[in-house]
């Protein structure tokens, strides 16, 4: 942990300290699943959040990954729908948010990289050195968004729901109620439908922004699907493999997108009849040529992702709650 932030990991054991923990009784001292999915969520942030904001590449992705994750399980564990934890909701899609461009932006200069050897040198100069001035920017903005002392009391906030939950679990009734099962298979219905109908939406014309729509469509499925094998209510990690599987293929498309977006930005602001300009609208086209075919790759899979939306919806969510109309 950096010397030039507190050990923000600190706070799940300070947040505890103000509260009394009864005794355990025999037979209900664990945690429940639902208690150590939030946990392990909570602790996932904690542990990568000061170290994300001294700028760590590792620590960013990790950081992000863990905020989407607990912005799943909220939900489940919160009635957010009756305006409960809105606060920590909003808190957590900020963080989201103010990390999302500087990983971003980590990705391209990472990919940049490996396929520099093989790339036009002006242009590859040239568009590193952009990427690594906007990164600079997001990281800035990362920091005055999110300074030490917010990430503590964000930390704080999800340290005492995590306890909220083991004291339920520890009085034994911490397991997972109807209304919790009910709402995580409405996150898995309303996952699956807003999968099924980003991939409808995207059609078979390459639009980048459409086929950006599937991708994080798909990673909100599977974050609810792996909380639901998770809390071990139904089988789901075979859609988990496959969602994963097109999440990659969708998004190498993203990232180089970004490359050529920003190589096309650095093309307008040279000479344009210089060698330069040249060799940054080869590089826009080789980077072109290869999210083509990345397409290509989704357009074969999407129809075995759209079957999958249906899986999802009318099997998973049934085993989760009944009674709950899909």
């Amino acid at each position: 942990m950096s010397a030039g932030h507190p050990d923000m990991r600190t706070t799940s054991t300070a947040s505890r300290r103000r509260r009394t923990t009864p005794p355990a009784t025999a037979g209900v001292d664990e945690r429940t699943p639902l208690a150590e999915s939030l946990g392990r969520r909570a602790e996932a942030l904690a542990g990568h959040l000061a170290a994300a904001l001294d700028g760590d590449e590792h620590a960013i992705h990790q950081a992000r990954v863990a905020t989407r994750r607990l912005r799943e399980i909220l939900p489940v564990v919160i009635d957010i729908a009756a305006g409960r934890g809105e606060r920590l909701r909003r808190r957590l899609k900020r963080l989201t948010a103010a990390l999302g461009p500087v990983r971003e932006l980590d990705v391209a200069i990472g990919l940049l990289t490996t396929r520099g050897e093989s790339e036009p040198l002006t242009a590859v100069v040239a568009l590193r050195a952009h990427l690594t001035e906007r990164r600079r920017a997001a990281f800035d903005h990362l920091r005055a968004a999110v300074d030490p002392g917010r990430a503590h009391r964000l930390l704080a906030r999800l340290a005492d729901l995590v306890q909220d939950l083991d004291l339920a679990s520890r009085r034994g009734d911490g397991g997972l109620p109807n209304r919790e099962r009910r709402r995580l298979a409405r996150g898995v219905i309303d996952r699956a439908r807003d999968l099924a109908s980003a991939v409808a939406e995207a059609g078979a014309i390459l639009i980048v922004e459409r086929v950006h729509a599937v991708r994080i469509a798909a990673k909100r499925l599977r974050y609810a699907l792996e909380l639901t094998g998770e809390l071990r209510l139904a089988r789901t990690a075979s859609l988990v493999t496959r969602l994963r599987a097109m999440q990659d293929v969708l998004g190498q498309l993203h990232d180089l997108d970004v490359l050529r977006v920003e190589a096309r930005q650095v093309r307008a602001e040279v000479p344009p009849d210089s060698i330069v300009a040249e060799d940054l609208e080869r590089l826009s086209d080789d980077f072109l040529a290869d999210i083509r075919l990345l397409h290509a790759r989704y357009l074969r899979g999407a129809r075995a992702l759209a079957a999958l939306t249906d899986r999802a919806r009318d099997r998973i969510a049934p085993c989760l709650d009944p009674s709950i109309s899909t």
